[in-house]
C-alpha cells in the first residue's frame, strides 16, 4: 500500500518535470503497449528533490519498459520512434519485459522465468528503484511502486535478490554512491 502523502509528492514531482511527461506522452503517441517510465530517473528525481538539487541532475537515462509478447515492433524501433518525438535530450532505454529473460541469459548468463506482465520487471528492481508511472486514458499519472516510496524518499538503497547477485548489487550501488554520497546503501549479505 502506497503512503498517500509520498504518492502525492511523487506525482507532483513527475508533473513538474517536462522531460518525464513528454516521454510518457511520446509512448502513448507511438502506441507503446503496457508501458511505464521507471527506475533510475524516478528515484534520482526524488533524491535530487530531497537534496535540493536540480530534479534531473546526474541521471544517466530515462528507462521505458513495456510488455509486448507478440513483438511485431522491436525495442529499437520503439526507442527510435519515441526518441523522434521528444525534445529533452536525455537518452532513452526502452526494454520489452516480455523478452527480458533473453537479455538476462545473453548478458548475465543468468536464467530467469519469462515475465507474464510488465510489473514483474519493476518488482525485480532494487526497492528504492522499483517505481514506475504511466498515463491513463485521461492523461493522468498513475504510479506503481510495489515496495512503496519510503526507501526512495529516505535515500536508502537495499538489495532485491529476485534477479540480482551480490556482485551486481555492489557494482550498481557504487555508481549511485559516487553521484549521491548522502544515500545510505545497505549491505547485500549472502545469508540475508
Amino acid at each position: 500500500m502506497l503512503n498517500e502523502n509520498l504518492k502525492d509528492q511523487f506525482v507532483d514531482l513527475i508533473c513538474s518535470e517536462p522531460a518525464l511527461i513528454q516521454t510518457a506522452q511520446a509512448c502513448v503517441d507511438v502506441g507503446l503497449p503496457n508501458f511505464y517510465i521507471g527506475g533510475g530517473a524516478l528515484t534520482e528525481l526524488i533524491w535530487n528533490h530531497q537534496l535540493d538539487l536540480p530534479l534531473l541532475s546526474q541521471i544517466k537515462d530515462i528507462d521505458v519498459i513495456y510488455f509486448d509478447s507478440g513483438g511485431d515492433v522491436s525495442q529499437q524501433e520503439y526507442q527510435d520512434q519515441i526518441s523522434a518525438l521528444v525534445t529533452h535530450g536525455y537518452e532513452l532505454d526502452v526494454k520489452n519485459q516480455a523478452r527480458i529473460h533473453d537479455m538476462y541469459l545473453r548478458k548475465f548468463r543468468m536464467t530467469v522465468q519469462p515475465y507474464l506482465r510488465v510489473e514483474q520487471g519493476i518488482e525485480s528492481w532494487l526497492p528504492a528503484f522499483a517505481i514506475g508511472f504511466t498515463l491513463n486514458h485521461l492523461g493522468e499519472v498513475e504510479c506503481y511502486a510495489p515496495y512503496g516510496l519510503s526507501d526512495a524518499f529516505n535515500l536508502v538503497v537495499r538489495p532485491n535478490k529476485t534477479v540480482m547477485t551480490q556482485a551486481s548489487y555492489e557494482k550498481m550501488v557504487a555508481s549511485y554512491q559516487a553521484r549521491w554520497p548522502q544515500v545510505a546503501v545497505l549491505p547485500c549479505r549472502a545469508n540475508a
